[in-house]
Protein backbone atom coordinates (compact mmCIF):
# COMPACT_ATOMS: atom_id res chain seq x y z
CA UNK A 1 0.00 0.00 0.00
CA UNK A 2 3.08 1.92 0.86
CA UNK A 3 3.50 5.36 3.00
CA UNK A 4 1.32 8.08 1.13
CA UNK A 5 0.10 11.37 1.18
CA UNK A 6 -2.65 12.53 -0.87
CA UNK A 7 -3.41 16.19 -1.14
CA UNK A 8 -6.62 17.51 -2.65
CA UNK A 9 -7.10 20.66 -3.33
CA UNK A 10 -10.73 20.86 -5.99
CA UNK A 11 -12.81 20.36 -3.18
CA UNK A 12 -15.83 23.51 -2.89
CA UNK A 13 -14.87 25.23 -0.07
CA UNK A 14 -18.37 26.08 0.84
CA UNK A 15 -17.78 26.49 5.11
CA UNK A 16 -15.19 29.41 4.04
CA UNK A 17 -17.58 30.81 1.60
CA UNK A 18 -19.91 30.81 4.10
CA UNK A 19 -18.05 32.64 6.65
CA UNK A 20 -16.77 35.35 4.26
CA UNK A 21 -20.73 36.07 3.64
CA UNK A 22 -22.21 35.92 7.15
CA UNK A 23 -18.95 38.66 7.66
CA UNK A 24 -20.03 41.09 5.47
CA UNK A 25 -23.07 43.11 5.50
CA UNK A 26 -25.86 44.45 5.38
CA UNK A 27 -27.94 42.38 7.65
CA UNK A 28 -31.54 42.60 9.15
CA UNK A 29 -31.81 44.40 12.40
CA UNK A 30 -32.62 41.52 15.01
CA UNK A 31 -29.73 38.93 13.66
CA UNK A 32 -28.30 36.36 15.67
CA UNK A 33 -24.77 37.28 16.21
CA UNK A 34 -22.33 34.42 16.39
CA UNK A 35 -18.65 34.56 18.02
CA UNK A 36 -15.70 32.40 18.30
CA UNK A 37 -12.38 33.57 20.02
CA UNK A 38 -10.57 35.24 17.05
CA UNK A 39 -8.10 32.67 17.35
CA UNK A 40 -10.83 29.58 16.43
CA UNK A 41 -10.63 29.45 12.34
CA UNK A 42 -6.44 29.10 12.84
CA UNK A 43 -6.45 25.49 13.31
CA UNK A 44 -10.69 24.64 13.00
CA UNK A 45 -12.01 21.28 14.25
CA UNK A 46 -15.44 20.32 16.14
CA UNK A 47 -16.19 23.38 17.75
CA UNK A 48 -16.05 25.42 14.71
CA UNK A 49 -18.30 23.02 12.71
CA UNK A 50 -20.48 23.30 15.19
CA UNK A 51 -20.75 27.23 14.77
CA UNK A 52 -20.46 27.06 11.11
CA UNK A 53 -23.49 24.40 11.01
CA UNK A 54 -25.77 25.59 13.35
CA UNK A 55 -25.98 28.96 11.76
CA UNK A 56 -26.21 27.74 8.27
CA UNK A 57 -28.98 25.81 9.51
CA UNK A 58 -30.70 28.57 11.50
CA UNK A 59 -30.90 30.81 8.11
CA UNK A 60 -32.65 27.79 6.44
CA UNK A 61 -35.18 27.97 9.32
CA UNK A 62 -35.35 31.96 8.47
CA UNK A 63 -33.61 33.05 11.51
CA UNK A 64 -31.06 35.86 10.54
CA UNK A 65 -27.76 35.48 11.87
CA UNK A 66 -24.33 37.25 10.84
CA UNK A 67 -20.83 36.19 12.49
CA UNK A 68 -19.52 39.52 15.00
CA UNK A 69 -17.58 41.58 13.56
CA UNK A 70 -15.78 43.30 16.28
CA UNK A 71 -14.55 46.58 14.26
CA UNK A 72 -17.86 47.24 12.42
CA UNK A 73 -20.72 45.60 14.22
CA UNK A 74 -22.72 47.21 16.84
CA UNK A 75 -23.91 44.93 19.65
CA UNK A 76 -27.08 47.47 19.90
CA UNK A 77 -28.32 45.82 16.76
CA UNK A 78 -28.54 42.58 17.81
CA UNK A 79 -31.40 40.41 19.02
CA UNK A 80 -29.03 37.90 20.62
CA UNK A 81 -25.34 37.40 21.02
CA UNK A 82 -24.31 33.73 20.87
CA UNK A 83 -20.88 32.76 21.96
CA UNK A 84 -19.42 29.34 20.74
CA UNK A 85 -16.74 28.46 23.23
CA UNK A 86 -14.94 29.74 26.51
CA UNK A 87 -12.86 32.82 26.00
CA UNK A 88 -12.05 35.65 28.37
CA UNK A 89 -12.07 37.39 24.69
CA UNK A 90 -16.02 36.10 25.14
CA UNK A 91 -16.33 37.34 28.54
CA UNK A 92 -15.36 41.62 27.91
CA UNK A 93 -18.22 40.91 24.68
CA UNK A 94 -20.31 39.13 26.77
CA UNK A 95 -20.32 42.09 29.38
CA UNK A 96 -20.66 44.97 26.53
CA UNK A 97 -23.58 42.87 25.53
CA UNK A 98 -25.13 42.65 28.86
CA UNK A 99 -24.54 46.14 29.66
CA UNK A 100 -26.55 47.08 26.22
CA UNK A 101 -29.45 44.71 27.54
CA UNK A 102 -28.84 41.88 24.99
CA UNK A 103 -28.81 38.33 25.98
CA UNK A 104 -26.09 36.07 25.91
CA UNK A 105 -26.40 32.52 24.94
CA UNK A 106 -22.99 30.50 25.04
CA UNK A 107 -22.26 26.87 23.79
CA UNK A 108 -19.48 26.07 26.16
CA UNK A 109 -18.39 23.22 24.19
CA UNK A 110 -15.85 22.00 27.31
CA UNK A 111 -15.11 19.29 29.12
CA UNK A 112 -12.46 18.98 32.32
CA UNK A 113 -11.28 15.59 33.24
CA UNK A 114 -8.30 15.27 35.28
CA UNK A 115 -7.40 11.88 33.62
CA UNK A 116 -6.65 13.79 30.81
CA UNK A 117 -4.91 16.78 32.53
CA UNK A 118 -2.53 14.48 34.04
CA UNK A 119 -1.85 12.51 30.69
CA UNK A 120 -1.21 15.53 28.34
CA UNK A 121 0.38 17.96 30.04
CA UNK A 122 4.28 18.19 29.16
CA UNK A 123 6.13 17.87 32.82
CA UNK A 124 5.35 16.52 36.33
CA UNK A 125 5.13 20.26 37.57
CA UNK A 126 2.32 20.93 35.24
CA UNK A 127 0.88 18.20 35.79
CA UNK A 128 0.46 18.44 39.54
CA UNK A 129 -0.87 22.02 39.04
CA UNK A 130 -3.48 21.45 36.53
CA UNK A 131 -4.90 18.52 38.01
CA UNK A 132 -5.40 20.62 42.00
CA UNK A 133 -6.85 23.29 40.42
CA UNK A 134 -9.37 21.12 38.79
CA UNK A 135 -9.52 19.38 42.62
CA UNK A 136 -9.99 22.78 43.75
CA UNK A 137 -12.84 24.04 41.72
CA UNK A 138 -14.29 20.52 42.22
CA UNK A 139 -14.30 21.14 45.89
CA UNK A 140 -15.08 24.49 46.03
CA UNK A 141 -17.39 25.36 43.34
CA UNK A 142 -17.60 29.36 44.48
CA UNK A 143 -13.76 29.88 43.50
CA UNK A 144 -13.68 32.92 41.62
CA UNK A 145 -12.89 32.63 38.10
CA UNK A 146 -12.99 33.92 34.71
CA UNK A 147 -15.05 30.74 33.60
CA UNK A 148 -17.22 31.21 36.10
CA UNK A 149 -17.75 35.05 35.50
CA UNK A 150 -18.65 34.32 31.75
CA UNK A 151 -21.02 31.42 32.90
CA UNK A 152 -22.67 33.64 35.18
CA UNK A 153 -22.96 36.60 32.81
CA UNK A 154 -25.19 33.97 30.16
CA UNK A 155 -28.91 34.04 29.81
CA UNK A 156 -28.98 30.72 28.95
CA UNK A 157 -26.28 27.88 28.49
CA UNK A 158 -26.36 25.29 25.84
CA UNK A 159 -23.48 22.44 26.58
CA UNK A 160 -23.69 19.44 24.18
CA UNK A 161 -24.33 16.65 26.69
CA UNK A 162 -25.98 15.85 30.52
CA UNK A 163 -22.57 14.95 31.41
CA UNK A 164 -21.07 18.34 30.30
CA UNK A 165 -24.19 20.31 32.06
CA UNK A 166 -23.44 18.18 35.25
CA UNK A 167 -19.74 19.29 34.83
CA UNK A 168 -20.94 22.99 35.18
CA UNK A 169 -23.29 22.52 37.72
CA UNK A 170 -20.39 20.83 39.77
CA UNK A 171 -17.49 22.78 39.10
CA UNK A 172 -18.70 26.27 38.37
CA UNK A 173 -22.27 26.37 40.60
CA UNK A 174 -24.42 27.38 37.47
CA UNK A 175 -28.04 27.42 38.29
CA UNK A 176 -29.24 24.32 36.20
CA UNK A 177 -32.35 26.46 34.99
CA UNK A 178 -30.23 28.19 32.85
CA UNK A 179 -29.20 24.76 31.21
CA UNK A 180 -30.19 24.05 28.04
CA UNK A 181 -28.39 21.01 26.66
CA UNK A 182 -28.56 20.94 22.48
CA UNK A 183 -26.85 18.57 21.11
CA UNK A 184 -24.33 18.24 18.64
CA UNK A 185 -25.43 17.24 15.01
CA UNK A 186 -24.65 15.61 11.65
CA UNK A 187 -24.83 16.92 8.09
CA UNK A 188 -27.70 13.83 6.40
CA UNK A 189 -24.82 13.80 3.71
CA UNK A 190 -22.74 11.47 5.28
CA UNK A 191 -25.71 8.97 4.91
CA UNK A 192 -25.56 9.37 1.67
CA UNK A 193 -22.02 8.68 0.70
CA UNK A 194 -20.72 6.30 -1.88
CA UNK A 195 -17.00 4.80 -1.78
CA UNK A 196 -17.22 4.45 -5.33
CA UNK A 197 -14.61 8.15 -5.17
CA UNK A 198 -12.54 6.64 -2.43
CA UNK A 199 -11.80 3.67 -4.20
CA UNK A 200 -10.82 5.22 -7.74
CA UNK A 201 -8.63 7.57 -6.18
CA UNK A 202 -7.29 6.16 -3.23
CA UNK A 203 -7.45 2.38 -3.43
CA UNK A 204 -10.27 -0.38 -3.29
CA UNK A 205 -9.05 -1.83 0.24
CA UNK A 206 -11.08 -2.35 3.43
CA UNK A 207 -9.38 0.11 6.41
CA UNK A 208 -10.09 1.71 9.81
CA UNK A 209 -10.40 5.32 9.77
CA UNK A 210 -9.33 8.27 11.72
CA UNK A 211 -10.39 11.90 11.08
CA UNK A 212 -9.77 14.69 13.39
CA UNK A 213 -7.00 16.98 14.45
CA UNK A 214 -3.46 15.01 14.63
CA UNK A 215 -2.66 15.60 18.02
CA UNK A 216 -1.88 14.19 21.45
CA UNK A 217 -5.53 14.63 23.23
CA UNK A 218 -7.25 12.84 19.83
CA UNK A 219 -4.65 9.99 20.62
CA UNK A 220 -4.37 8.86 16.79
CA UNK A 221 -1.11 7.33 17.66
CA UNK A 222 -2.66 4.96 19.93
CA UNK A 223 -4.25 3.70 16.97
CA UNK A 224 -2.19 3.35 14.77
CA UNK A 225 0.14 1.53 16.91
CA UNK A 226 -2.82 -1.15 17.63
CA UNK A 227 -3.77 -1.32 14.63
CA UNK A 228 -0.57 -1.72 12.98
CA UNK A 229 -0.37 -4.88 15.58
CA UNK A 230 -3.41 -6.42 14.21
CA UNK A 231 -2.09 -5.79 10.60
CA UNK A 232 -4.87 -3.31 9.68
CA UNK A 233 -4.53 -1.12 7.39
CA UNK A 234 -5.07 3.01 7.58
CA UNK A 235 -6.36 6.23 6.36
CA UNK A 236 -5.59 9.52 8.51
CA UNK A 237 -7.47 12.57 7.51
CA UNK A 238 -6.25 15.39 9.15
CA UNK A 239 -3.49 17.53 10.39
CA UNK A 240 -1.50 18.47 13.10
CA UNK A 241 -2.45 21.83 14.40
CA UNK A 242 0.13 24.44 15.44
CA UNK A 243 2.88 22.75 17.52
CA UNK A 244 2.10 19.44 17.14
CA UNK A 245 4.16 18.81 13.93
CA UNK A 246 6.77 16.97 16.10
CA UNK A 247 3.61 14.29 17.41
CA UNK A 248 2.39 14.15 13.49
CA UNK A 249 6.09 12.95 12.49
CA UNK A 250 5.86 10.36 15.63
CA UNK A 251 2.47 8.94 13.76
CA UNK A 252 3.79 8.72 10.32
CA UNK A 253 6.75 6.83 11.48
CA UNK A 254 4.53 4.44 13.27
CA UNK A 255 2.12 3.92 10.91
CA UNK A 256 4.93 3.26 7.85
CA UNK A 257 3.41 1.62 4.78
CA UNK A 258 -0.02 0.72 6.86
CA UNK A 259 -1.21 3.78 6.67
CA UNK A 260 -2.64 6.25 3.87
CA UNK A 261 -3.00 10.19 4.93
CA UNK A 262 -5.21 12.45 3.15
CA UNK A 263 -4.59 16.13 3.80
CA UNK A 264 -6.64 19.27 2.90
CA UNK A 265 -10.24 17.95 2.64
CA UNK A 266 -12.36 20.67 2.85
CA UNK A 267 -14.87 19.40 5.41
CA UNK A 268 -17.67 19.18 2.07
CA UNK A 269 -15.39 17.50 0.00
CA UNK A 270 -16.57 14.34 -1.37
CA UNK A 271 -13.67 12.47 -0.96
CA UNK A 272 -14.12 12.40 2.68
CA UNK A 273 -17.86 11.69 2.41
CA UNK A 274 -16.94 8.70 0.22
CA UNK A 275 -14.16 7.92 2.79
CA UNK A 276 -16.36 7.50 5.33
CA UNK A 277 -18.41 5.09 3.33
CA UNK A 278 -15.76 3.24 2.45
CA UNK A 279 -14.34 2.77 6.41
CA UNK A 280 -15.38 -1.04 7.48
CA UNK A 281 -14.00 0.87 10.92
CA UNK A 282 -13.65 4.32 12.36
CA UNK A 283 -12.08 5.16 15.31
CA UNK A 284 -11.74 7.59 17.49
CA UNK A 285 -9.67 6.76 21.03
CA UNK A 286 -9.43 10.16 22.18
CA UNK A 287 -8.52 11.55 25.84
CA UNK A 288 -11.82 12.86 25.64
CA UNK A 289 -14.79 13.34 23.20
CA UNK A 290 -18.12 15.74 23.38
CA UNK A 291 -19.01 13.17 21.59
CA UNK A 292 -16.61 14.08 18.05
CA UNK A 293 -18.41 15.04 15.66
CA UNK A 294 -16.68 12.80 13.06
CA UNK A 295 -18.04 9.77 15.09
CA UNK A 296 -21.49 10.92 14.54
CA UNK A 297 -20.27 11.18 10.85
CA UNK A 298 -19.28 8.08 10.41
CA UNK A 299 -21.70 6.28 12.30
CA UNK A 300 -24.42 7.82 10.28
CA UNK A 301 -22.07 6.54 6.86
CA UNK A 302 -22.49 2.76 8.10
CA UNK A 303 -19.01 2.24 9.44
CA UNK A 304 -18.23 0.28 12.88
CA UNK A 305 -17.57 2.97 15.86
CA UNK A 306 -15.21 2.51 18.25
CA UNK A 307 -15.05 5.28 21.10
CA UNK A 308 -13.40 6.65 23.65
CA UNK A 309 -15.58 6.45 27.06
CA UNK A 310 -14.29 9.66 28.38
CA UNK A 311 -16.58 12.55 28.01
CA UNK A 312 -20.58 12.06 26.61
CA UNK A 313 -19.90 9.65 24.12
CA UNK A 314 -21.76 6.75 26.19
CA UNK A 315 -25.10 8.76 26.00
CA UNK A 316 -24.29 9.68 22.37
CA UNK A 317 -23.96 5.99 21.16
CA UNK A 318 -24.85 4.00 24.55
CA UNK A 319 -24.79 0.50 22.96
CA UNK A 320 -24.27 1.07 19.30
CA UNK A 321 -20.60 1.89 19.85
CA UNK A 322 -17.32 -0.07 20.98
CA UNK A 323 -15.27 1.26 24.10
CA UNK A 324 -11.70 1.69 24.41
CA UNK A 325 -9.49 3.25 27.08
CA UNK A 326 -6.78 5.91 25.25
CA UNK A 327 -4.11 4.81 27.70
CA UNK A 328 -4.38 1.46 27.05
CA UNK A 329 -3.16 -0.20 23.35
CA UNK A 330 -4.15 -3.47 24.08
CA UNK A 331 -7.32 -2.39 24.87
CA UNK A 332 -7.78 -0.20 21.73
CA UNK A 333 -6.35 -3.45 19.68
CA UNK A 334 -9.21 -5.59 21.23
CA UNK A 335 -11.88 -2.98 20.16
CA UNK A 336 -10.69 -2.77 16.73
CA UNK A 337 -10.69 -6.68 16.10
CA UNK A 338 -14.17 -6.78 17.73
CA UNK A 339 -15.25 -3.97 15.50
CA UNK A 340 -13.72 -5.26 12.20
CA UNK A 341 -15.30 -8.79 13.23
CA UNK A 342 -18.68 -7.90 14.11
CA UNK A 343 -19.19 -4.66 11.65
CA UNK A 344 -21.83 -2.23 12.78
CA UNK A 345 -23.76 -2.07 15.65
CA UNK A 346 -27.74 -2.71 14.72
CA UNK A 347 -29.47 0.22 14.55
CA UNK A 348 -26.53 2.69 14.94
CA UNK A 349 -27.43 4.78 11.56
CA UNK A 350 -30.87 5.09 12.25
CA UNK A 351 -30.33 6.39 15.73
CA UNK A 352 -27.90 9.44 14.68
CA UNK A 353 -30.28 10.46 11.72
CA UNK A 354 -33.13 10.08 14.37
CA UNK A 355 -31.78 12.33 17.13
CA UNK A 356 -28.56 14.27 15.63
CA UNK A 357 -28.90 16.12 12.50
CA UNK A 358 -27.89 19.77 12.13
CA UNK A 359 -31.87 20.62 11.74
CA UNK A 360 -33.04 19.41 14.65
CA UNK A 361 -30.24 21.21 16.85
CA UNK A 362 -30.95 24.98 14.83
CA UNK A 363 -34.79 24.20 15.98
CA UNK A 364 -33.45 23.99 19.96
CA UNK A 365 -31.56 27.04 19.09
CA UNK A 366 -33.60 28.85 17.92
CA UNK A 367 -36.28 27.96 20.85
CA UNK A 368 -33.46 29.28 23.30
CA UNK A 369 -32.85 32.32 21.39
CA UNK A 370 -37.31 33.02 21.15
CA UNK A 371 -37.23 32.07 25.21
CA UNK A 372 -34.50 34.72 26.09
CA UNK A 373 -35.05 37.42 23.70
CA UNK A 374 -38.53 38.04 23.68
Amino acid sequence: MGDRSIETSDAEPTAARWLAARSQGPFPAGSAYLHAPSFAFQAPGGGENQLIQTGRHLEAMDVPVRLFHPWTDKLDHARVLHLFGMSREGLELAGAAKARRVPVVLSPICWYDPRALWALEPTAARKLRAVGAWAARRAFRRLPGWRRDLLRMADAILPNSDEEAGQLARLFGVDRRRIEVVPNGVLPDFGWGSPALFRERVGDFEFVLFVGRVEPRKNPLGVIRAARRLGLPMVMVGEAPPQHEAYERECRREGGDRVVWLEGLDHHDPLLVSAYAAARVFALCSWFETPGLAALEAALAGAAVVLTPHGSTRSYFGDRATYARPGREDEIGAALSRAWREGPRPGLAAHVASNYLWDRVAKLTAEVYDRVAD
